[in-house]
């Protein structure tokens, strides 16, 4: 009898923690469901580096305990060339029918979102931030050097990683750092040292980052960059300014500087 109910389960109850494949206008999308959720749980948008596949994405980020902690669907598209990570012409509104499915399917509110993103996937999360601003709740990149323009919105917190050696996208997303801030932004710059490879301090980083997020918790306290000085919101200049939100996330950002 035990064992009747135990093929039952493998063959009909679906697990969880493995990967489905949705199909979207010809593309496919990776949708991790949480071990838990509700009308309430939002969906984390998980964008790999260039042409990766979904399910290489959702393995290497390793986003799946914070996932289960916080109810959240992990979604990750499986784009391909086409100036994918410009969101107005194709990419963006394919995205959008995908997360009206998990929606539809698992009977979500109108969600908020969460981007993260590697290379051209952080291109994907800096410009699909700014294409759609009025859903995504907080956004993180590592190794980009795409951003947008113009700031029109920075109202979502937002986390900025890159190698040191990694030197165009270093320039390039230190400026936008500062723009940000000066914008009204608030937002977390770390650098690591060597190149633009996807490091595990670097993604540490990020789920620890968007953990405290997802708590809902607030800056205890500052970092500057560059110095390194830890210290109150009106003794750092807005735009070196990093928020810490706790004790675990100032050990992370003191870390390799």
């Amino acid at each position: 009898m035990k064992l009747c109910i135990l093929l039952y389960l493998m063959l009909f109850c679906p697990l969880w923690g493995k990967a489905q494949i949705l199909k979207i206008d010809g593309i496919e999308f990776a949708l991790r469901k949480p071990a838990a959720y509700s009308t309430k749980s939002e969906i984390m948008v998980l964008f790999g580096g260039r042409n990766w596949p979904g399910e290489k994405t959702l393995k290497a980020y390793g986003f799946d305990k914070l996932a289960d902690k916080h109810r959240l669907f992990l979604l990750s598209p499986s784009f391909v060339n086409r100036d994918y990570w410009e969101p107005g012409k194709w990419s963006g509104p394919v995205l959008k029918k995908a997360i009206a499915e998990v929606e539809k399917r698992y009977k979500l509110n109108s969600v908020r979102l969460y981007f993260y993103g590697y290379s051209a996937g952080g291109q994907c999360a800096s410009l699909f931030y700014e294409w759609m601003p009025e859903r995504v709740q907080a956004w993180g990149v590592h190794g980009c050097g795409v951003y947008p323009e113009k700031i029109r919105y920075a109202s979502a917190p937002a986390l900025i990683t890159c190698g040191l050696n990694d030197e165009d996208r270093f320039r390039i997303s230190r400026q936008f750092a500062y723009r940000y801030r000066e914008a009204g932004g608030e937002l977390v710059w770390k650098v690591y040292p060597g190149g633009h490879e996807l490091n595990r301090e670097a993604l540490e980083f990020a789920r620890c980052w968007f953990d405290a997020i997802l708590s809902g918790e607030t800056a205890m306290e500052y970092g500057e960059d560059d110095t390194g000085k830890i210290g109150s919101k009106n003794r750092i200049d807005p735009e070196f300014r990093n928020p810490l939100y706790n004790a675990k996330i100032r050990e992370l950002w003191e870390s390799k500087r």
